[in-house]
């Protein structure tokens, strides 16, 4: 068992030893000493008090030196009072002011002083106010409170005495809308209705892509768990609630104010004071006033994410030119023309920056609302970080994210797809009091997208040569041989990811009696109470196969590997047919990348290790559809890797010419994290079947034995009992019923203590598979060797050994086909797991590792392949060309 299992599955105790722990830790521990950094620290304040002590002596002296010297004698008399202030206030003897009346003996005599003057140890001095002496403390305070808390109190509660039809009417669209669109809607839609939905919304509002990548989003959300897919509709709602309410008041407040400087006069620091004042601050008179849950929530979101709509919309309706609005004023246009039919629209970069910056701050209050009692993603993370719920928090975590950047991808405008979730949210914070800052990237980018592109002479991609076509056809032979493996037996008679999932899986057979079954007690009387049917003839078992994208066969490793043949397919046809055309995927490098993954998948499905129970059997065969598919992948590869360094590729822009340190550096930091996502868990499994090992199996028999016997012994006591008063012997038919009682005692307690120790096992006793292990899969293995290939690869794609642009290029293109391979094979050892397995059995974190270290090596490859496009042919130059 790796050491990175063994830590998944400890139970929390602290070693006592001290040269427990990671190496690396004791290491720390050793050179960075506490009592080291308490020397330092110090050594720090003394100098910082002695460097302030000097400061505030030394400047007002400066100011005198300079004073005399320039015979500015006003300002050396301040600089010597200053010397004398600071001298006073520095060492006069300390004075207490005991603020309050107390009793102090004057003279033998008691004396009520109000804030009497003691000395440091309490003695009475003075009775005096001491408001020099105050000044110095905190006490001079106690006497100048201006009760703000107080009339904040009675104002709530004159409001909530004398205005609660106001009240109800201000609450009643909040929770109307709340109802309609999140109780009567969300909630009960389908979760697949919801993400087609937002598909086409993200397809007609933005584009495919988009709509795409919002489906995806939203779908990871839902196969989280149907917990998680209720937070998540609920968290959409009620975000779309505060931002349509926002939109509602501050498009037309915005418009107002763009358009009477009188209104934005007023309505200007009422905005300032929504954006500096913390939501804490008024959060809690909304819940007095209408109570925790989604409506004050919603009214505090709304609060705090209108104003940079605002201010938005009137910056916009303010920067249309005059002279635009003064000629269409001149035409004859009414004023509700020019506002529609002008203004709006050239507003319109405007208004979606503040529809976005609105929508990006509402996300940022989810975790308030959680706090204010409102559901959603934001109570599910709330709740793990009160409960130290780790699981909870990472589910949560990730469902949080992605609906953030679906909404905020759904709500950007155009010209403003550049910077991720954490940066746009980080821009939205630092500039809700000045968001026209963030209107000077929009308007630059869409001013590029607007600028005329000059003529260019006629052109086209050069055509497949009889070298190039050769490698195609093979790539395109390859991809389809693979295709048609999935349709072939891959696992006959168990299964392999399926069988370390599913205990049905290990044995598939089918069973046939010769005879009839019945049930075992009809056989065997002995057997009480058993229903398990036996066959009164000959069993005879029928082999099963599965083929490759069968739930029990290769499941989502054929998925994936179908998908990416299919791309390696259609990349060969489409360069047969259409030479450069389509996706910069549809060429040589994207038939290099996809036939590379698809070998490296199913050469790891090939060598892969079934259970070793699946072993014991003796049953299980890998079908003809994994060799099928082995080769299908070894041609597309092998024609793949022909074809880019055949195919005439050329990068738009020359690349750069210094060598790519930071690649290597990051397809290093990919193979250190493929070995510790090999020695981490790749699969957790406490399943009772699983963790109860021989010894932990011995006692329970013993403990079940031991309460079988006392059922025996009360089903003898009872009928002792039966006997006795059928005898007249009541005395002794209640002495046996009272045996008969203790005896179901001790059979509850026996069959509670095999539950407590089932329950014990699963909590404590993990079986844990890593990716080496002989007892897993093994596809650890597999996967840092081709992690070690790609940081051979990746040496040549740097320039290291020189810097030709062609062979960085196709170098690059097999270190990104190794990373997709990598990547691919993780992510669907998870989904496999996730589509079949019993309950309490879970793919590990390690599949995580190796997932994260291919996705980066495919991705430091990827900017160098966006670079190249087929070569292309010009005709003549255009006349107008300048």
């Amino acid at each position: 068992m790796s050491a990175i299992a063994l830590l998944a599955q400890a139970n929390g105790e602290e070693a006592a030893e001290e040269d427990t722990g990671h190496f690396l830790d004791r290491w720390l521990d050793n050179v960075t000493a506490p009592e080291a950094g308490d020397r330092v620290v110090d050594w720090l304040t003394t100098g910082i008090e002695w460097a302030f002590l000097i400061a505030i002596f030394l400047v007002p002296a400066l100011i005198l030196f300079g004073g005399v010297m320039g015979r500015r004698y006003g300002l050396a008399a301040g600089g010597l009072v200053g010397i004398v202030v600071m001298w006073w206030y520095r060492f006069r003897p300390e004075q207490i002011v005991d603020s309050g009346t107390h009793p102090y003996l004057i003279d033998g005599e008691r004396t009520e002083c109000r804030d009497a003057l003691v000395d440091a140890e309490g003695e009475f001095l003075e009775c005096t106010s001491g408001v020099v002496a105050q000044a110095r403390q905190n006490t001079v305070l106690d006497n100048w409170q201006i009760p703000v808390g107080d009339w904040v109190e009675q104002t709530v509660f004159w409001v909530d005495n004398n205005m609660k039809a106001t009240l109800e009417v201000i609450e009643w669209p909040f929770r109307t809308l709340l109802n309609v669109i999140v109780d009567e809607w969300l909630l009960q839609m389908s979760w697949l209705t919801v993400c087609l939905g937002v598909f086409l919304l993200g397809w007609l509002i933005r584009n495919f892509q988009v709509g795409f990548l919002a489906f995806i989003g939203l779908l990871i959300c839902g196969v989280l768990g149907e917990a998680y897919w209720r937070e998540t509709a609920l968290t959409i709602g009620f975000i779309g609630v505060a931002v349509l309410l926002c939109v509602m008041v501050g498009i037309p407040l915005g418009v107002l104010c763009g358009r009477v400087d009188g209104a934005w006069k007023v309505v200007r620091p009422v905005l300032d004071a929504m954006q500096v004042v913390h939501s804490f601050v008024y959060m809690l008179p909304f819940i007095f006033f209408f109570g925790v849950g989604f409506v004050s929530a919603t009214m505090v979101t709304m609060t705090f994410a209108l104003p940079p709509l605002i201010r938005l919309t009137n910056l916009g309706i303010r920067q249309v030119p005059e002279d635009v609005v003064e000629a269409s004023r001149a035409y004859g246009a009414p004023e509700w023309r020019v506002l529609t039919d002008v203004q709006l629209p050239l507003a319109r970069p405007a208004i979606m920056t503040g529809l976005n910056q609105t929508l990006l701050l509402a996300i940022s209050m989810l975790g308030i609302a959680a706090i204010m009692g409102a559901g959603g993603l934001g109570r599910l993370l709330f709740q793990a970080i009160s409960n130290l719920d780790i699981a909870q928090a990472g589910s949560g975590g990730l469902a949080f994210f992605l609906v953030a950047v679906v909404l905020d991808r759904l709500s950007q405008p155009e010209a403003s797809d550049s910077g991720n979730l954490l940066s746009r949210i980080t821009n939205a914070w630092r500039n809700r009091r000045t968001p026209e800052r963030l209107l000077v990237e929009a308007e630059s980018a869409e001013a590029a997208s607007k600028d005329p592109e000059p003529p260019v002479p006629d052109e086209a991609f050069e055509t497949v040569s009889g070298p190039e076509r050769g490698a195609v056809i093979a790539t395109t032979i390859g991809a389809a041989v693979t295709l048609v493996a999935l349709l072939l037996p891959w696992n006959v008679n168990s299964g392999l990811v399926s069988a370390f999932a599913r205990s049905t899986d290990v044995d598939l057979r089918l069973v046939e009696c010769s005879g009839e079954w019945f049930e075992e007690q009809s056989l065997n009387p002995l057997a009480e109470g058993s229903t398990e049917l036996v066959c009164a003839g000959d069993l005879t078992y029928i082999s099963q196969s599965y083929n490759g994208v069968s739930a029990s066969g290769g499941s989502w490793i054929g998925i994936f590997i179908g998908v990416m043949a299919a791309v390696a397919l259609l990349a060969g046809l489409n360069t047969l047919f259409r030479p450069g055309q389509g996706s910069r995927w549809m060429s040589a490098h994207g038939a290099a990348v996809f036939s590379i993954g698809t070998l490296v998948v199913a050469v790891a499905y090939l060598l892969a290790r079934p259970p070793d129970i699946v072993e014991e059997l003796g049953i299980y065969s890998k079908g003809a559809g994994v060799y099928l598919a082995v080769v299908g992948a070894l041609i597309a590869s092998a024609g793949a890797a022909l074809w880019i360094w055949r195919a005439p590729m050329t990068a738009r822009r020359p690349l750069p010419a210094n060598i790519g340190w930071g690649r290597l550096l990051g397809v290093s930091f990919c193979v250190v994290l493929l070995v510790m996502g090999g020695y981490a868990g790749w699969s957790f499994d406490t399943r009772a079947e699983s963790v109860i090992d021989d010894e932990l199996r011995a006692e329970l028999d013993q403990i079940a034995a031991e309460g079988e016997e006392a059922a025996s012994a009360a089903r003898a006591a009872e009928a002792a009992a039966v006997q006795a008063e059928a005898d007249g012997d009541e005395q002794l038919a209640e002495d046996h019923r009272r045996e008969k009682n203790r005896q179901l005692g001790i059979e509850g307690v026996k069959a509670a203590d095999i539950a407590a120790k089932i329950a014990q096992a699963k909590r404590t006793g993990d079986v844990i598979h890593d990716g080496f292990e002989s007892e897993g899969a093994g596809l650890g293995i597999w996967v840092l060797i081709a992690g070690i290939a790609a940081l051979v690869m990746v040496v040549p794609a740097i320039g290291l050994t020189g810097i030709d642009e062609s062979l960085r290029y196709r170098w690059s293109a097999l270190v990104g086909g190794a990373g997709i391979g990598i990547s691919v094979l993780a992510l669907s050892w998870v989904l496999t797991i996730v589509r079949v397995a019993d309950e309490n059995f879970v793919s590990g974190v390690g599949s995580v590792f190796v997932l994260t270290a291919g996705f980066t090596m495919f991705a430091t490859s990827r900017g160098t392949l966006a670079e190249f496009e087929r070569n292309k042919i010009y005709g003549d130059i255009p006349a107008n060309a300048q």
